[in-house]
């Protein structure tokens, strides 16, 4: 009798663990069919072939463990993406020359090029309109401006030489601080980190089972739920929050400005464009309205801190966009021809540079 209810259990196990895997799968299967492509954006009209090659290789980029900022690309060699062995993507329109001046852009996937090949990234278009400089595209996916910040720190503590510096920050400090399971300062794997280094043998064990069985099907309940399940963000209305985000990035900017300047170079930040914002061309997309006012609520701040300061080196681009042809594939990434813009934009901001610096600090207390 014992045994017949043990294996009456055992196979009603088996069939319950069997059911799960093939639904978690199929939940899967459906998730990934119904992800719109951004390849069939209208950006993309005029190249199919190459939108998709390069979104192709966008999906094949992996990371590793990199000191003080989290992660850094792989090397990676395709047809429209090369990351080199420094992690850096490649700029294929510069020539590094020792005696040339250098410029160095920092920023997040934006910067680095996400939903462009690397010819037409903002720092290879710069490069291509400016042959008089050497070029480096220090972009990395999902960087805020508090790793951008990191990451200079790892350059200046190598002794490397800067020129000019380029801050493109924004958007990762609006999106990826909002969450509210993330504290400022902080950044988008925070709580991967938290659970995956710091997390015990059992927190790897239930991390396995639950992307065998569970991760699909919980995605898809919570793609059809997510007004059943409230606002995944917190800083729409939590001006705390959105003061602590926003102060945030402007000192990260004059902490890198002092010390490029302490360095011998020259530096200047730009307040990246958004699709929440300005006045941009966005009836092709589908946006997330949970972070739109949460994003808001951020670039209002940094829009009035920005010019309340009045600091000649921090450029407000919000408005680059505002024109009548398909520029953003997301709530941020952009085609070739948006890069084009800002690129021409900052070539504008560094002609511009006066051998004079603002060396005002931001006080929190004001």
């Amino acid at each position: 009798m014992i045994k017949r209810f043990i294996r009456v259990i055992s196979i009603n196990l088996i069939v319950l663990v069997v059911l799960l895997l093939a639904i978690n799968w199929i939940c899967g299967v459906f998730l990934r069919s119904n992800r719109s492509e951004r390849w069939n954006l209208p950006n993309y009209a005029d190249n199919r072939a190459l939108g998709r090659k390069i979104f192709e290789d966008y999906n094949r980029i992996k990371h590793r463990y990199h000191p003080f900022t989290g992660w850094k690309t792989k090397s990676y060699s395709g047809p429209t993406t090369n990351i080199q062995n420094n992690g850096l993507r490649y700029t294929p329109q510069t020539k590094i020359n020792t005696t040339q001046k250098s410029v160095h852009f920092f920023g997040g996937s934006t910067m680095w090029g996400e939903g462009s090949s690397d010819s037409t990234t903002i720092p290879s278009l710069f490069a291509y309109d400016n042959h008089s400089y050497a070029v480096y595209n220090h972009g990395q996916l999902a960087y805020n401006s508090r790793q951008n910040l990191a990451e200079l720190v790892n350059k200046i503590s190598r002794g490397e030489k800067m020129d000019i510096v380029v801050f493109y920050d924004g958007v990762n400090d609006a999106s990826f601080l909002c969450p509210t399971e993330i504290d400022v300062p902080g950044h988008r794997l925070v709580p991967s980190f938290q659970k995956r280094l710091y997390g015990s043998n059992t927190t790897y064990i239930v991390i396995m089972l639950e992307k065998l069985f569970v991760r699909n099907i919980l995605n898809l309940i919570n793609r059809f739920s997510d007004e059943a399940n409230g606002s995944a963000y917190n800083c729409a209305g939590n001006i705390e929050k959105v003061n602590q985000i926003a102060n945030g990035m402007i000192n990260n900017w004059t902490m890198a400005k002092t010390l490029v300047e302490a360095n011998g170079g020259q530096f200047i930040a730009v307040l990246q464009p958004g699709a929440y914002v300005g006045n941009a061309k966005v009836d092709h997309l589908e946006l997330d309205n949970d972070l739109k006012d949460n994003f808001i609520s951020i670039y209002n701040a940094l829009s009035n801190t920005i010019d309340s300061l009045d600091y000649d080196w921090i450029y407000d681009f919000t408005d680059a966009f505002d024109r009548d042809e398909y520029i953003y594939v997301d709530f941020c990434h952009v085609s070739a021809n948006g890069n084009r813009i800002i690129s021409k934009r900052i070539s504008e901001a560094i002609g511009a540079l006066s051998e004079t610096s603002n060396h005002h600090t931001l006080n929190l207390n004001e």
